[in-house]
């Protein structure tokens, strides 16, 4: 997690090179960060004085944010958010962290309904996340499997639900269920359809992208063994979210298993208000784009270097 200097550190030459390189006025800039114009005229004030802005902004995220002014426009994104480049063993606790502070900045003042997809990084993301003097806020989760949630996001015997103050909702049922009918069962049970549709209707929703690999989450708990991750690869597999595998073009594979997942459906992403996608490394670059050309996430929070092979025209 990238410490409370640089996070503050970030947070004004993001101020400042949105003031004199993006040409956005003060309001412009308040209103994006959240914060009041006040603040933003005494953090230019501040940078002038300690010499942080000259002809050009003398800082290596400056490069973060010129990279996220291209990523939108190369794939059409409502925003993205990246990270400075970091040792892989680290990448999915900064995306979360990064996400978590992302999320917090551009809350609304008003109820918001935040959709928490499954994975990793997602789960870290709840660690760092902090909605204390939110009240009108609320999580609910995408998709059943409710231990896969809490492993990455606990730290020793502390629950990170227990922070939000009984503001989550959750899918009570597994991940996965052994047969497409018991499925279909479950999905009608009036508490699990009623969650599930209001997941749909998050004002905004953070999934994380796996890769089609032995060591990828969605096998390490046994939902997937290594043959059949095998199998999806060689028919054409390329990432998966929240337990659903695609292909190149961002096509939903039709495989028997998709059909024993208790979660929203993937073609239901398109549709909702704001989905951000969350996921980094060089292993991750196929299954990012292909998320990316599928229409299924709105946003991406990512770091440095995948930023930069996502730039590259296939």
């Amino acid at each position: 997690m990238v410490n409370n200097n640089k996070e503050d550190h970030e947070f004004r030459i993001r101020v400042a090179w949105y003031y004199y390189k993006a040409g956005m006025t003060q309001e412009e800039i308040a209103n994006r960060l959240g914060i009041n114009r006040a603040r933003v005229i005494k953090i230019l004030d501040n940078a002038r004085r300690e010499g942080l802005v000259s002809f050009h902004i003398n800082s290596p995220y400056a490069n973060c944010l010129q990279l996220e002014k291209r990523l939108i426009e190369r794939w059409n994104l409502r925003d993205a958010f990246i990270t400075p480049a970091i040792d892989r063993a680290l990448i999915n606790k900064n995306i979360g962290a990064a996400c978590a502070q992302y999320i917090e900045l551009n809350l609304a003042d008003d109820e918001t309904l935040i959709g928490i997809g499954w994975g990793n990084t997602v789960s870290l993301m709840l660690r760092y996340l902090s909605l204390r003097t939110r009240e009108g806020v609320s999580l609910i989760t995408l998709s059943g499997g409710l231990p896969a949630y809490l492993q990455y996001a606990c730290e020793e015997d502390t629950n990170p639900l227990s922070k939000f103050n009984n503001r989550f909702h959750l899918i009570p049922s597994p991940l996965m269920v052994t047969s497409a009918e018991t499925c279909r069962s479950i999905l009608k049970e009036p508490e699990i359809d009623r969650v599930i549709h209001m997941a749909e209707l998050a004002n905004i929703a953070v999934v994380g992208i796996g890769a089609v690999a032995a060591d990828a989450t969605f096998a390490s708990f046994g939902y997937i063994t290594v043959h059949e991750i095998e199998i999806l690869r060689k028919r054409g597999a390329v990432g998966d979210i929240l337990g659903q595998f695609y292909d190149k073009d961002g096509r939903v594979l039709d495989v028997q298993y998709h059909n024993r997942l208790i979660a929203v459906r993937l073609e239901k992403l398109r549709y909702m208000q704001h989905v951000i996608g969350i996921a980094g490394g060089e292993h991750k670059i196929e299954a990012i784009k292909s998320a990316l050309r599928g229409g299924y996430i709105h946003s991406l929070i990512t770091d440095e270097h995948t930023a930069l092979r996502l730039m590259v025209q296939d």
